[in-house]
C-alpha cells in the first residue's frame, strides 16, 4: 500500500475512534434510573431522605426531547411533590441530564402558607414561573420610585420567611417600571421591559458583605429606572440631575458623539442611546435643543421641528399605530402597534419602539452620530 494512503486511513481512523469515544463518553447507558435520580438530587439539589416513586412516565418535552419523568417527595414532607426528569438530547451526540421542578413546588408550597399567614402580604405582586420553569417567580410593576421601596420590602419579607423554613428553595424576584409610554405590555413578555431587574432568593451570598436581597434588587431597580429616564428623558422629574448624570455614567457604553456637517465631532455626556444604535424621541429632542439651530417647541415627550430638508416633523410618545385585530391576551381591546412620527401630514412607520436609528437622525438633521465604544 502506498505510505500516503496507510498513513491518510490511520488518520481517518484515529478520528473515527476519538468520535466513538466521545459519544460513549458523553451518551452513557441511557436514562437515569429512580435510584440515580435520588442521588444526583441528594448531590445537586437537597441533602435530604427522598421517597421517589418506582414507575416512570415517558414524554416529550416542548422542544422535542424526550423525558423520562418520576414523581418524588421530601421523606418528611409528603405533602410537597415534584418532578425527577431525566432528559435526553440529541445534537452532535446523545447526551442525558437530570433536572427537577422542586423549587417551583416548594416555593409554591412556602407562598401559600406565608399568605395563609399574612394575607394582606404581596399585595399587587404576580407570582407565576421563570423561563425555564424551574423557580416561582414573584413580579411587581411600580409607577414612582418611593413604590420600588415598597415592592422590595414586600419581597424581602417573602424571602425572609423563606430563609427561616427547614428546606432551602429558590425563589426568583423581579421588578420593573411600568413604562407606559414606550412599552407595549399586551405584546412583550415582562421580561422585555427596559427596566426589569431579577435577582434570585434562595442562594448563597457570593461574600460575606453582601446585602439583603431587597437592598440589592432596591439598588438595582433605581439604578434601571434612572437610566431609563436618562435614555428616553421620561419621567426626570423623579430624579435629581447627579442621578440621572450618575446614570448615564454607570451606561456609559451607551454614549455617544455627534458629527456636525462641517466634521466638528462633540459629546453630550449626559445624553445615552436607548440602545448602541438608537436614540429614543426624547434623546433626540434633547440633542435639537442643545444643537441650537433647529426650530424645536415642545417637550421630550412631544415636539415638532424642522428637519434638515425643511419640512416640519411631529413626535409624540402618543403616536402609535392601532392594530386592526382584539387580541385575547389584551382583553378584547385593540393592541398598539409601530410607533410613527410626522413629516408634514405624512405618517412614517418606524418600528414597535419609539427609537431612532442612525440613518434616519442623518436624514432629518444632517448630523450623525456614533456611539463612543463602536
Amino acid at each position: 500500500m502506498d505510505h500516503n494512503i496507510l498513513k491518510k486511513s490511520l488518520r481517518i481512523a484515529a478520528v473515527l475512534s476519538f468520535f466513538l469515544f466521545c459519544a460513549f463518553a458523553f451518551s452513557g447507558c441511557g436514562h437515569y434510573s429512580n435510584r440515580e435520580a435520588a442521588e444526583w438530587f441528594q448531590e445537586n439539589v437537597v441533602d435530604e431522605g427522598i421517597m421517589v416513586s418506582k414507575e416512570y412516565t415517558d414524554r416529550e418535552n416542548s422542544s422535542g426531547d424526550a423525558e423520562r419523568v418520576w414523581t418524588a417527595h421530601l421523606k418528611d414532607l409528603p405533602e410537597v411533590e415534584f418532578e425527577l426528569i431525566s432528559r435526553r438530547t440529541v445534537s452532535l451526540f446523545v447526551t442525558y441530564d437530570m433536572e427537577t421542578t422542586y423549587h417551583l413546588e416548594m416555593g409554591r408550597f412556602y407562598l401559600e402558607n406565608y399568605k395563609d399567614s399574612s394575607p394582606s402580604a404581596l399585595s399587587g405582586l404576580e407570582t407565576g414561573t421563570d423561563v425555564s420553569e424551574e423557580h416561582l417567580t414573584v413580579s411587581g410593576i411600580y409607577d414612582t420610585v418611593s413604590e420600588i421601596d415598597t415592592i422590595c420590602r414586600e419581597m424581602g419579607n417573602l424571602e425572609d420567611y423563606i430563609a427561616a423554613q427547614e428546606y432551602p428553595c429558590q425563589v426568583t424576584y423581579a421588578l420593573a417600571y411600568r413604562e407606559p409610554l414606550t412599552f407595549n405590555a399586551a405584546k412583550e413578555p415582562f421580561t422585555m421591559r427596559y427596566t426589569c431587574v431579577s435577582e434570585d432568593g434562595g442562594a448563597v451570598p457570593d461574600s460575606l458583605n453582601a446585602g439583603t436581597l431587597a437592598d440589592t434588587l432596591r439598588n438595582r431597580a433605581r439604578n434601571a429606572f434612572a437610566g431609563y429616564a436618562a435614555a428616553y428623558r421620561l419621567e426626570t422629574d423623579q430624579f435629581t440631575e447627579d442621578q440621572l448624570d450618575a446614570a448615564a455614567g454607570q451606561y456609559g457604553s451607551l454614549r455617544f458623539s455627534i458629527t456636525r456637517p462641517d466634521g466638528t465631532e462633540l459629546c453630550y455626556p449626559e445624553l445615552i442611546l436607548a440602545y448602541y444604535d438608537s436614540m429614543s424621541f426624547g434623546c433626540l429632542y434633547e440633542v435639537l435643543v442643545r444643537e441650537g439651530t433647529f426650530q424645536v417647541s415642545g417637550t421630550p415627550e412631544e415636539f415638532t421641528f424642522t428637519a434638515a430638508n425643511g419640512s416640519v416633523c411631529s413626535f409624540s410618545y402618543s403616536y402609535r399605530v392601532p392594530v386592526n385585530r382584539s387580541d385575547e391576551t389584551s382583553g378584547g381591546l385593540p393592541q398598539l402597534g409601530s410607533f410613527y412620527y410626522l413629516s408634514g401630514e405624512t405618517k412614517v412607520i418606524l418600528t414597535d419602539a419609539p427609537l431612532i436609528d442612525s440613518e434616519r437622525f442623518s436624514a432629518l438633521t444632517g448630523l450623525t452620530f456614533d456611539a463612543l465604544d463602536h
